[in-house]
């Protein structure tokens, strides 16, 4: 009697048993998905697609402290009148000044500038020197070496020069021309340019530029101050601008200093001669020597 008790205990209670998930306890525990040995490969979660954004160019960004990427205008290459980001752009600084200094004398001292290449940034502008507080503060540059080399560099680095040279940031008509006059590969091409824009009666008269120090629009005070020094350095020589340049400033008296080293009295006179000399074919070799 007791084993059929039994029995039928066993066979109403099991599946009731079976059915209670309460039984696991506070939590219901899902079947094991590892049944009969085959586990699925969990899925990797996705996450979702951030989308790409641009910085703005020429913007600043914080270096981390971990970054061990140098930034893009590591200045490398250090010499007595400036730094550079390379050693093949020191060595052709180098010569440029070099050559500068031979042709028209040392500077008494030079502070030591930075010299920046830097992409072009589409406005027209090939590179600029910035002064302050008594000396050059950068050069910078928006053209490959080789394409700077014999134009804009040369172009930068005299105005630097003559930073140091006359100890002044002069008169802007005279310091475009002779930076004008050391693009030695654009100065044919220049000469073409003077001819066409004074055949066409675009030129201003001399005392209109001198003394303006700011640039007019169609940019005469360029191609103008680079005809203007060609034409002086063809009347004395390099040496004897600089000795010009250096009364001029001290003096600040533009008809005085003209006649005592070219003879002329005063701008207007200058103009004559210069004009007659482009009308001439702007050739240095006709034109008389200072006397």
């Amino acid at each position: 009697m007791k084993r059929i008790l039994i029995a039928f205990m066993i066979a109403f209670l099991m599946p009731a048993i079976a059915n209670a998930q309460w039984l696991r306890g506070w939590r219901y525990v899902a079947p094991s998905p590892c049944a009969n040995g085959q586990c699925p490969t969990p899925a990797t979660k996705q996450e979702p697609k951030r989308e790409e954004t641009k910085e703005p160019e020429h913007t600043t960004e914080e270096i981390p402290e971990v970054e061990t990427t140098p930034p893009a205008e590591t200045l490398s290459v250090s010499r007595s009148r400036f730094s550079a980001p390379s050693l093949e752009i020191a060595d052709a600084c180098d010569q440029i000044l070099d050559r500068l200094e031979a042709r028209y004398g040392k500077p008494r001292a030079w502070k030591p500038f930075p010299i920046f290449f830097r992409r072009y940034m589409g406005n027209g502008i090939a590179g600029y020197t910035q002064y302050g507080g008594g000396e050059v503060c950068e050069v910078v540059v928006y053209e490959p070496l080789e394409n700077a080399v014999g134009g804009t560099l040369d172009h930068e680095l005299t105005h630097a020069f003559f930073f140091y040279l006359l100890n002044s940031n002069f008169d802007l008509f005279l310091n475009e021309g002779l930076a004008q006059n050391s693009e030695y590969r654009r100065r044919e091409s220049l000469r073409q340019t003077v001819y066409r824009r004074y055949s066409n009666g675009e030129f201003w008269e001399l005392d209109r530029l001198y003394g303006r120090n700011s640039y007019d629009g169609g940019l005469l005070i360029y191609h103008e101050g680079f005809s203007v020094v060609d034409f002086l350095i063809a009347r004395g020589g390099s040496l004897w601008i600089t000795a010009f340049m250096n009364e001029l400033v001290k003096t600040s008296d533009v008809d005085r200093t003209l006649f005592r080293y070219y003879g002329y009295k005063n701008l207007k006179e200058l103009q004559t001669a210069w004009i007659d000399y482009i009308e001439r074919g702007q050739d240095r070799q006709t034109v008389g020597a200072v006397r």
